[in-house]
């Protein structure tokens, strides 16, 4: 059933928990251990109802028709709860949702959550189960899903005869409806978006759209699931829940006040190997989606592209005529689906959820995936700070694309400048070598006016880091880094190539001018040996 120590130990703190929780669990699964499996094995064999949730429908989907789930589901009777809008008709609907509540296993997304806790469990039943476990958990501080399922049209409004005069008056009016005549999501949202308004907090914002939308959004939306966070039967499992190595964070974010003790990440000892390239470029320019199209084309497949919208993927889509552009109107694992074993993707939205036959080479990221701004009534409601902790998480996720396997071996490039400036999205297994291994694309020629070898600065900073504040040939120590200079042992001039720490060397300016007195310039150890002679 399980293939490593790490993910039978996983399955085991879900099992405990389910049977003596004393408050909401958070478990992390490092890339690779299979937490997927681990969970349904404890969940299924709990033997009473409960509820698996998932951020998006179509991650519902995939799992409905997963190995893991075919392995471990034995002859438990298992369904998915959808909203009214995604049936033909209200007969289908009512019968879905009589099957999604006497299901012993229910997959249901976070805002049905929310949903059925607003209008006391008649929903689709999740709140009231006898355990509830959120998968890709790390997505909740975002909610990206709430931008549409707390989301109150305009042509909605029009449907129920109603003009939007004031956000308050339009939200009321919904209300004093019957039943019959509002669907059960719009009633809800009616009721989440009022409270909203009537209990102003810094981390909500209520209002009116560019769309002209009356829309919720929050700097931390996972509140909205707040009371059902704190419930001690409640799990919360992902890959990514922890910034920085610790938990407080999503805590934060969610309103959760106490973890239970049995709270851990479990990071696989030995799962795939990874290694990194950087070559760090302004985005948006030609030469940046030039860089983007010869890594493409170069890096050994198959290839992950993994772009932050449709309109980039279209974009590199016209440079690389034999890859699968992933569509708006496709999933990313069926895009996946169309790429050979070699072959190519180029798909927005691959950061989490992406499971496929193919096992990825090769990752590019050419963009840094920071979290969009949300606008509300002309006002800017997220910050820096929220964008950050969403690039980290994603890149997180988008490295684990390629450790899908123990024996996995993927190379990931990114493209992006600001790389540099973000932490904690390396697999702790792996940062060691990312300090000193990862190299750094540079030498390209640039045709600006005239040619001229790219450097990058990163490289300087990590070998200052590494080799320490002085002089490796003489042993000058300055009082300020200007005084050093970062050689080359193989000249940059040559060309472009992936530098390692170790082709580099930190020099005094007069022991690097001494080294490139001759072609090819002096090894260190020739350098060190002139400079003793001369004493």
């Amino acid at each position: 059933m399980f293939r490593s120590a790490e993910q039978s130990n996983f399955s085991k703190i879900i099992a405990r928990h389910m049977t003596a929780g004393d408050a909401p669990l958070l478990l992390e699964g490092g890339t690779g251990i299979g937490k997927t499996r681990a969970y349904l094995s404890a969940l299924i064999q709990y033997g009473q109802r409960v509820a698996i949730v998932l951020p998006t429908h179509q991650l519902i989907d995939q799992m409905l028709t997963s190995s893991d789930l075919a392995a471990t589901r034995g002859t438990a009777r298992i369904a998915a709860f959808r909203p009214a809008r995604m049936f033909e008709s209200r007969a289908d609907y009512e019968a879905n949702k009589r099957e999604a509540i006497a299901a012993q296993v229910l997959f249901c997304t976070a805002a049905s959550v929310i949903i059925d806790q607003r209008l006391g469990g008649e929903y689709n039943g999740s709140t009231t189960h006898a355990y509830l476990l959120f998968d890709e958990a790390d997505q909740l501080p975002d909610m990206a899903a709430l931008q549409s399922d707390f989301t109150i049209t305009q042509a909605e409004l029009a449907g129920m005869g109603i003009r939007l005069t004031t956000v308050t008056s339009a939200l009321q009016a919904i209300l004093a409806k019957p039943p019959r005549v509002v669907e059960p999501e719009i009633r809800a949202a009616a009721r989440i978006i009022l409270d909203a308004i009537e209990e102003p907090a810094w981390y909500q914002s209520a209002g009116i759209s560019d769309d002209g939308d009356i829309l919720l959004t929050h700097k931390l939306p996972g509140r909205l699931l707040k009371k059902i966070s704190n419930m001690s039967n409640v799990a919360f499992v992902s890959a990514t829940l922890t910034v920085g190595g610790s938990f407080k964070e999503f805590q934060n974010s969610m309103g959760i006040a106490k973890i239970s003790h049995l709270s851990c990440a479990i990071e696989p000892e030995r799962h795939g190997a990874l290694d990194f390239h950087m070559m760090p470029m302004k985005i948006n320019s030609p030469e940046w989606i030039a860089a983007v199209v010869q890594m493409a084309n170069e890096a050994p497949g198959p290839v992950l592209v993994a772009t932050t919208s449709h309109e980039l993927s279209a974009l590199l889509g016209e440079h690389l005529p034999g890859a699968v552009v992933r569509s708006a109107e496709e999933t990313a694992a069926t895009a996946a689906g169309r790429v050979s074993a070699t072959g190519m993707l180029v798909s927005a939205g691959t950061w989490a959820g992406l499971d496929t036959p193919l096992r990825w080479r090769s990752i590019i990221v050419p963009r840094i995936p920071f979290g969009q701004p949300v606008v509300i009534d002309g006002n800017v409601t997220t910050s820096y700070f929220d964008a950050r902790n969403t690039a980290i998480r994603r890149l997180r996720q988008v490295i684990g694309r390629g450790l899908r396997t123990p024996d996995a071996i993927c190379s990931v490039y990114i493209l992006d400048d600001r790389a540099d400036k973000l932490v904690g999205f390396v697999p702790e297994r792996f940062f060691a070598e990312w300090l000193v291994r990862r190299t750094y694309i540079e030498g390209a020629r640039k045709e600006v006016v005239l040619s001229k070898s790219e450097r990058d600065p990163a490289v300087r900073q990590r070998a200052l880091k590494h080799y320490g504040r002085k002089c490796m040939a003489c042993g000058f120590v300055p009082k300020v880094d200007a005084q050093l200079d970062v050689h080359h042992l193989d000249p940059i001039a040559e060309g472009q190539r992936r530098t390692k720490i170790e082709d580099v060397v930190v020099l005094c300016a007069n022991c690097h001018r001494l080294a490139h007195s001759t072609r090819p310039p002096l090894p260190l150890v020739d350098l060190v040996a002139l400079l003793n002679a001369d004493e």
